[in-house]
């Protein structure tokens, strides 16, 4: 009993302290639990008693046998101002969706887009993990990375991600619509 509760708190250490979804594989190499379907037992154990304890975290399964540990979504707004700064800047999320709503895109597309700023953006977003660039010709090719679709709870397949990224802008402006006061016309 003590090694299955042992076992239990590595794989939920490793989803707390990765702050991304994580693979069964990455959570088994990094635990060294016996076996993949132990390391999927013990997540479908801990989804279940996350779900029925009702607290502010819980841990999801995301596409590709990917699982993260979380905030409550309905939870997050009420508490974003206690959050940290942001990882990127505005212009930079603006600057990573058009590259991900584009990709593959040329460099010099983004920058006649989105402007020159966008060079110092698309430095930034491939140092952090978030894009991969290759050389093409005299510019270069930006693609998105599995860690930019872990980190936003993405598909990594481009056209699942690109579907996924619409629907959320979608979403968000149609909560923004409803939440605009009325106008007094």
């Amino acid at each position: 009993m003590q090694v299955v509760a042992e076992e239990k708190q590595l794989v939920e250490a490793a989803l707390y302290i990765s702050g991304r979804p994580l693979s069964i594989q990455e959570i088994q190499s990094v635990t060294g639990v016996s076996s993949l379907k132990r390391v999927g037992d013990l997540l479908r154990e801990l989804v279940e008693e996350y779900r029925a304890r009702g607290g502010a975290l819980e841990i999801v399964q995301l596409p590709h046998q990917r699982f993260a540990l979380q905030l409550d979504p309905n939870l997050s707004e009420r508490v974003a101002e206690l959050a940290p700064q942001g990882l990127l800047s505005l212009g930079e999320l603006k600057t990573l969706v058009y590259i991900a709503l584009t990709q593959p895109v040329l460099q010099c597309a983004v920058v006649a887009h989105r402007g020159s700023h966008s060079y110092l953006h698309i430095k930034t977003l491939e140092s952090h993990g978030f894009l991969q660039v290759t050389p093409h010709g005299r510019t270069k090719e930006l693609t998105t990375t599995p860690m930019f679709a872990d980190y936003f709870g993405f598909d990594y397949e481009p056209e699942k991600l690109k579907g996924q990224l619409r629907r959320m802008i979608t979403r968000i402006k149609t909560e923004k619509t409803e939440l605009a006061p009325a106008s007094d016309s």
